[in-house]
């Protein structure tokens, strides 16, 4: 199993440099009341998912690489990733040391340890060792905290010094690069979060700034403007990939209306690419759809549906169910994804357009019907009666073109009937006039 959280911290030695280092060097030439205040009223936000739900796609919701937080933690096939973990703690701890110590971290988080309780279900297997054990699990939170900090860290760039070395294989540029999506698709899981509060508390602590700034780092790192604030990663990058988690008006009495995308562009609707879940729109003028592009491979799959569950047990709104639920309103078949693919709509590197459906499908399993919001029941409302206007239009213009002849025919006739009679008016008039 590996050292344990309190032995990691316990045995570090911060005078021994990383062993990555040390194999390049011969090619080298906040307040603590105000956190408090911010997290009194959070609620449990970090679930163990449902078995049933599990068993549908059971790889989609386990860490293959690294674990973070109490639920997965020393299973064997991530005790590898431990290693790393105790080198991102050397580094994160010698860069601070000026200011903090390492008990100075694990005094603060004390402070804040029921909090961070909370955030998790407690009465599961996953979190009986740490049951009656606060010293263990504030120096869990501290590890696997330092380690997101770090590993985000290197993508945006925002480490206080380059001091990993160019062969590190996390969080040197190359190694970070390969194993980028296989690590950040484990830390999109949702058993494998954890609560903002660490985040914020180990930054307030290390980089001495307000708490203002400190929230700016964070969102800076965790996909997510400044002014929108997680729970946790998977929260946080949900508010950025839907446009800041807006609390849409419920729809009260929605249905479900189907109509494919292919059958759409038959029609002239084109579809448009937007940024955001609030930007979604249907301009009748243009007759264009405009929609958040979805990108679906091995690793964003999961994400979604990690993203759903959470969204439908926990969320503060329904922009994700929702959004599903328009998809799945144009998607019917293979046809259809090739629409919405070759529109931008739909990104996707599974290899057929047919294995998109089926990806569809899974997210719709357990979409609720009820949980759908006004942008998507008025989007869905406004093409369809745009679909149904130019289908009657369309289908009245195929009965005239297909029955040409016989109106113009009969138009003829109407035609020589009407000169007949006004020859024979013409005449009679003539005629009696004599």
């Amino acid at each position: 199993m590996g050292e344990t959280p309190s032995e990691m911290i316990n045995n570090l030695n911060l005078d021994q440099d990383d062993m990555y280092m040390e194999l390049e060097k011969p090619y080298l030439q906040t307040n603590t009341n105000m956190l408090l205040e911010q997290h009194r009223q959070q609620n449990l936000q970090i679930f163990i998912i449902p078995t049933y739900i599990k068993e549908r796609n059971p790889d989609a919701y386990k860490p293959k690489m690294v674990s973070i937080g109490p639920y997965h933690y020393g299973q064997p096939h991530l005790i590898k990733m431990q290693l790393h973990k105790k080198r991102a703690l050397l580094h994160f701890l010698k860069r601070s040391q000026v200011r903090a110590t390492k008990q100075d971290y694990v005094d603060r988080l004390m402070l804040v340890v029921d909090q961070l309780r909370k955030s998790y279900e407690q009465d599961v297997e996953q979190m009986e060792r740490w049951k009656n054990d606060d010293d263990g699990f504030v120096k869990l939170m501290m590890i696997d905290g330092i380690f997101l900090i770090e590993f985000l860290s290197v993508l945006k760039g925002n480490q206080n010094n380059r001091d990993y070395a160019n062969i590190d294989p996390i969080f040197g540029h190359r190694g970070h690069n390969l194993n980028y999506n296989y690590v950040m698709q484990d830390l999109l899981l949702l058993e494998n979060q954890l609560p903002y509060l660490v985040l914020s508390t180990l930054l307030s602590v290390s980089e001495g700034q307000s708490e203002e700034n400190t929230h700016r780092i964070l969102s800076t790192i965790m996909f997510s403007p400044p002014k929108f604030q997680g729970h946790h990663l998977l929260d946080t990058y949900m508010k950025g990939i839907l446009g800041g988690g807006s609390h849409h008006q419920r729809g009260d009495e929605e249905r479900t209306i189907r109509i494919s995308a292919s059958k759409l562009r038959k029609y002239g609707v084109h579809f448009k690419t937007v940024a955001s879940y609030n930007k979604i729109k249907f301009d009748k003028h243009t007759a264009t759809l405009s929609l958040p592009s979805i990108i679906i491979n091995k690793q964003t799959k999961d994400r979604f549906f990690n993203s759903k569950v959470y969204e439908l047990r926990v969320g503060t709104n329904k922009d994700l169910n929702s959004y599903i639920h328009l998809m799945d309103s144009l998607i019917q078949s293979a046809s259809d994804v090739n629409s919405l693919r070759s529109q931008g709509i739909i990104v996707s590197s599974l290899g057929s357009d047919e294995a998109v459906v089926e990806v569809m499908k899974e997210l719709t399993k357990d979409t609720v019907r009820g949980e759908v919001d006004q942008i998507s029941i008025r989007t869905i409302a406004e093409v369809k009666e745009y679909y149904h206007r130019e289908k009657k239009a369309t289908r009245n213009w195929i009965w005239v073109r297909d029955n040409w002849a016989s109106i113009v025919g009969a138009a003829t006739i109407l035609l020589l009937l009407s000169v007949v009679q006004t020859v024979y008016t013409v005449l009679a008039f003539h005629y009696n006039k004599k």
